[in-house]
């Protein structure tokens, strides 16, 4: 088990990627809100807990928050990041 975080621009569809997208803008979700990727991932069966007040470090004036998650050792984060994205389109 290991421990990722993710934050909500990881999934913008409406994001660059030099902003902080990681997921193809196809995948991309249009504003999503850390609650909803909460669920999804609680959905999938995931542990998961929201980290309030704090900023993504490239847009440090806003104050998003992030999401930890517990993951198995042979599931990638950018998998991960994928499967979330599927479940909120």
């Amino acid at each position: 088990m290991r421990e990722i975080i993710i934050w909500p621009v990881y999934l913008d569809g409406e994001k660059s990627r030099k902003e902080g997208r990681k997921v193809p803008k196809e995948l991309g979700v249009k504003n999503p809100k850390l609650k909803d990727i909460f669920n999804a991932l609680k959905k999938m069966g995931y542990s998961a807990e929201i980290v309030k007040n704090k900023s993504y470090p490239k847009e440090h004036w806003e104050t998003l928050g992030y999401i930890k998650v517990n993951i198995d050792n042979n599931i990638s984060k950018m998998d991960l990041i994928k499967k979330v994205c599927k479940n909120l389109s």
